[in-house]
C-alpha cells in the first residue's frame, strides 16, 4: 500500500492558507511525514517594451511581493510550529503558482491547496484546476471557509475520519481511490457513493458493481459502505425511499450527501482536458472546485 511520507502545502497569505498549513501540519504529525511550506512569487504583468523607468517599478513590485511573502511565511510557519511538533520546511519560488507546485509535486506523496475566498487568498479555480491536471501525486484541496476542526483549536478528535468517495466506473475515478487509500486507512467510516437517474438507472447492478470495489479496498485494511443514489425526478413512491436526492447537479448533491453524513473528506476524480491552450474541466470538477464545503482530494 502507498504510504505518505512527504506533504506539500502552498500559502499565499495569513488567512485562508492558515486553514491548509494547519490541516497539512496536523496530517502530517499523524502520518510520521515530512511537510514542506512553499511560497510563490507570481510575476508581475506589465507587457513588453517597457521604458526604463516602468521596468524599475515592475522590479520594485515583486520585491515587495517577495518580502511580503517571506513575512507571510515566516509568521504563519511559527504560530504553527507553537501548536504543532512536526518537522517544516519553508521554501520560495518564482513564477506562476500552478506551476511551481506542478514541478514541485513530482516529489512530493501529496499537494495541499486552499480555494479561493473572496479577498485572494488560495488558488484561482483556473490555477488549481491546471494544477489538478498537471500534479504527480494527489491534490487535497481546503475550502476557504476552513475544515471540520476550527482553526486555531488543535486539540480536536482525529481529522479527516469521515470519508466520502465518490465513484464512478473511469479511470480517474480509480487513481483517486487508489491515492486516498492511506487516509481511508486511517479513517473511522468509509462510504462509497455512486449516482443513478432516478427511475432509469439499474440501482442494484450499480450496487453489485460497487461490491468489488469495497472487496478491492478490504484488502487493503479499509471497510467501506455502500451507497447507491437516485438522481432526478422519482415518483411518489421513490420520493418516501431512503437514497433519493433532489435533482441537484451531481456536485450539489454529493456535497448534499456529504453533509448528510457528516463527512469531513470528499474522494474523487479530478476530469478535464487541455483544448487549443483552453483548459475544460468536467462540470462536476469545476462546481467542487468553486463550492466545496470540506475538504476534497482529487487526482486525474
Amino acid at each position: 500500500m502507498a504510504v505518505i511520507r512527504d506533504l506539500l502545502v502552498h500559502v499565499n497569505d495569513e488567512v485562508t492558507s492558515r486553514h491548509a498549513i494547519e490541516l497539512a501540519a496536523l496530517l502530517t504529525g499523524e502520518l510520521g511525514a515530512r511537510l514542506t511550506v512553499l511560497l510563490v512569487a507570481a510575476p508581475v504583468s506589465a507587457g513588453v517594451g517597457l521604458s526604463a523607468e516602468t521596468a524599475s517599478l515592475v522590479r520594485q513590485s515583486e520585491h515587495a511581493q517577495r518580502t511580503s511573502l517571506h513575512g507571510i511565511g515566516e509568521r504563519v510557519a511559527a504560530a504553527v510550529r507553537q501548536r504543532i511538533n512536526v518537522p517544516l520546511e519553508l521554501r520560495f519560488g518564482d513564477g506562476d503558482p500552478a506551476d511551481v507546485l506542478q514541478s514541485h509535486s513530482r516529489t512530493s506523496d501529496l499537494v495541499i491547496t486552499s480555494q479561493r475566498d473572496p479577498a485572494g487568498g488560495g488558488l484561482a479555480t483556473a490555477q488549481s484546476a491546471r494544477l489538478l491536471l498537471a500534479a504527480a501525486c494527489p491534490v487535497l484541496i481546503v475550502p476557504h471557509i476552513g475544515w471540520a476542526a476550527e482553526p486555531g483549536s488543535l486539540t480536536s478528535p482525529r481529522l479527516l475520519q469521515r470519508a466520502l468517495v465518490a465513484w464512478t466506473d473511469t479511470r480517474e475515478s480509480a487513481r483517486a481511490l487508489r491515492d486516498a487509500i492511506p487516509l481511508l486507512a486511517r479513517a473511522s467510516h468509509v462510504e462509497l457513493v455512486s449516482f443513478v437517474d432516478a427511475g432509469h438507472g439499474n440501482v442494484q447492478g450499480r450496487r453489485a458493481s460497487l461490491q468489488e470495489v469495497t472487496a478491492y479496498l478490504a484488502l487493503h485494511g479499509v471497510q467501506a459502505a455502500v451507497n447507491v443514489l437516485s438522481q432526478g425526478e422519482p415518483s411518489v413512491g421513490e420520493r418516501m425511499r431512503r437514497g433519493w436526492v433532489p435533482d441537484l447537479a451531481a456536485a450539489d448533491a454529493l456535497l448534499s450527501h456529504a453533509a448528510d453524513i457528516h463527512a469531513d473528506l470528499i474522494v474523487m476524480g479530478g476530469y478535464g482536458h487541455s483544448r487549443l491552450r483552453e483548459l475544460v474541466l468536467g462540470g462536476v470538477t469545476r462546481t467542487m472546485l468553486e463550492t466545496m464545503t470540506v475538504p476534497v482530494l482529487m487526482s486525474h
